[in-house]
């Protein structure tokens, strides 16, 4: 009996094990093969059942992947992007990447280190960080000794301001530095405890520094600001928060601080809140000026004490203001004989020396009105643009500012002359009379020469005028020196009137007038109200004409 037992539970035990291996064996079939690259939705490496679902242009191997040479992981290189990533030697190379057996950890080029750019930082190699600096404009700075990602990031807003704490001699002290001025004070430094606290100033009740608030203030970047004990900037001036040690001696905050109506706080008292660009800076407060804290205040930068020529809407230059001015005798803007105009700046509370446009003035200063700041003036040489006025017959064409600099001038400027090119002339223009003249178009800022020349200004030449009068004589009696104007019967022949004016005495005066706006010509003054060294009686030459 026992012995019937003992083969039943051997038949039993080859029973089993017959199943067992059975279902070993299936499941193994159901599972054997690795593919290198899937066919469908392509991966690497990848264990099927089905041989079919591989890609057969690559390997496939009846075992796990993790027994195949061809899927053994290594480090693939981006050498473009400075990546280094996990990756089989097949997956690399065919995306163009560098691959290599090693571990990530062992080969130099995937070093990372602590890539600075601007206020934030990334943990990258050194090829990465070339990148990312190329591509944002930035200066490379790479900083492999920082070998963690955590160290990294605390590199980040190295320029953030605030409280660098440490401990000297048994004294916990402080300085207002930047996050990156603290962290080099830690590694260059034998102070110990150094601790950055953003946005605190050292003054804070709550870092139990021995720096405390003050009465003091000093000058930074134009403004006024308060100082703690130990010679901190605390936060920009403003008498009226003096004892606020919670609200305004413990963290860095922007100023609040105004006074009505003064643009930039000028001269204030109380609030050292100066705006360059308003026409204030930090500076020491002058005799007779009071603050209410310290020795420094925001000093008004127009020139207040100026008195020569200004033609701006304030009552004296602002700081940053610039306007035109000329050499005449009589500060006049006509350009006489040897006139030059020039632009003068105010500039940090004085007028700087004038800049001269040009002497002949084919340069001449030009002023602009800024609107928007009261009234504000800008001035600058300008090329002056005179050369076509006189051939504008209108006065649409004339004034026409994108084109020309120029000026019209109605008929009876000149009692009743004007230019005209229809005319009979030896030049380019004439000077006839008319009943209802429409005008003349001349340069707005006539054009000169040096005062140093001595050949007359060629601009002159066209404005020679001849006029033209038909003569007969007086008597029969042969006196051929009693000469009067023919007078014509009917209007509008031949010689338009005869231009029987021309004889009159005014006649050379209204010349005159039409030859000084066309330049330095003409019976004229110069700049300095001396008429020329030749004389001072206008010249008429007469003659006949066949």
């Amino acid at each position: 009996m026992q012995q019937l037992q003992d083969k039943m539970k051997k038949n039993i035990k080859i029973i089993f094990l017959l199943v067992f291996s059975i279902f070993l064996i299936q499941f193994i079939t159901a599972a054997t093969y690795c593919c290198e690259k899937t066919l469908t939705n392509p991966a690497w490496c990848q264990n099927v059942n089905n041989q079919a679902l591989c890609n057969s242009t690559l390997s496939v191997s009846p075992a796990f992947c993790e027994a195949t040479l061809y899927c053994r992981t290594g480090t693939c290189i981006n050498q473009e992007e400075g990546t280094c990533m996990p990756s089989t030697e097949r997956a690399c190379t065919s995306g163009g990447g560098y691959w290599s057996e090693k571990p990530k950890n062992e080969l130099p080029q995937c070093k990372e280190g602590c890539c600075v750019l601007g206020d934030s930082t990334r943990f990258v190699t050194q090829v990465a960080c070339n990148r990312f600096a190329s591509f944002y404009g930035l200066e490379i700075n790479f900083q492999p000794s920082v070998n963690t990602e955590l160290a990294c990031f605390e590199n980040a807003n190295l320029n953030v301001k605030g409280a660098c704490v440490f401990t000297e001699n048994y004294v916990k002290d402080c300085e207002l530095l930047t996050k990156g001025e603290c962290l080099d004070k830690e590694e260059i430094s034998t102070l110990s405890g150094i601790d950055f606290h953003e946005n605190y100033l050292c003054s804070a009740p709550e870092l139990e520094t021995v720096c405390a608030k003050s009465q003091n203030t000093k000058c930074y970047n134009d403004k006024v600001y308060f100082v703690d004990t130990c010679g901190n900037l605390a936060n920009v001036y403003d008498s009226t928060k003096v004892n606020d040690i919670a609200g305004y001696w413990t963290r860095i905050k922007e100023p609040t601080c105004s006074t009505i109506n003064n643009s930039g706080n000028k001269e204030s008292p109380s609030c050292g809140d100066c705006d360059f660009y308003a026409g204030s800076a930090c500076g020491i407060k002058r005799r007779g000026q009071s603050v209410n804290f310290g020795n420094n205040i925001c000093r008004d930068l127009d020139c207040t004490d100026y008195t020569g020529p200004y033609s701006g809407t304030f009552d004296y230059p602002h700081h940053g203001e610039s306007w035109c001015a000329t050499d005449e005798k009589d500060g006049g803007t006509d350009m006489s004989p040897g006139a030059s105009s020039f632009v003068l700046t105010c500039y940090n509370g004085e007028v700087n020396l004038p800049t001269e446009c040009d002497p002949t003035r084919q340069k001449i200063c030009k002023e602009e009105v800024i609107n928007n700041t009261g009234g504000f003036l800008i001035a600058g040489c300008k090329v002056n643009k005179w050369q076509d006025c006189v051939f504008q017959n209108t006065s649409e064409d004339c004034l026409d500012i994108n084109l020309r600099d120029c000026e019209w001038k109605s008929g009876s400027s000149w009692n009743g002359y004007y230019f005209s090119s229809d005319g009979e002339t030896t030049g380019m223009l004439n000077a006839e009379t008319d009943s209802s003249p429409e005008g003349a178009c001349v340069p707005k800022y006539q054009p000169g020469f040096l005062r140093t020349a001595t050949d007359a200004n060629p601009n002159c030449v066209s404005a020679s005028a001849v006029c033209y009068v038909k003569m007969e004589k007086k008597t029969f009696t042969g006196d051929t020196t009693n000469w009067i104007c023919t007078q014509p019967k009917l209007t509008n022949l031949w010689w338009k009137g005869n231009n029987c004016s021309c004889l009159d005495a005014n006649w050379n005066v209204s010349m005159n007038k039409m030859c000084n706006e066309l330049g330095d010509c003409g019976l004229k003054k110069n700049y300095i109200g001396i008429f020329g060294y030749k004389t001072d009686v206008y010249k008429i030459i007469k003659g006949n004409a066949s």
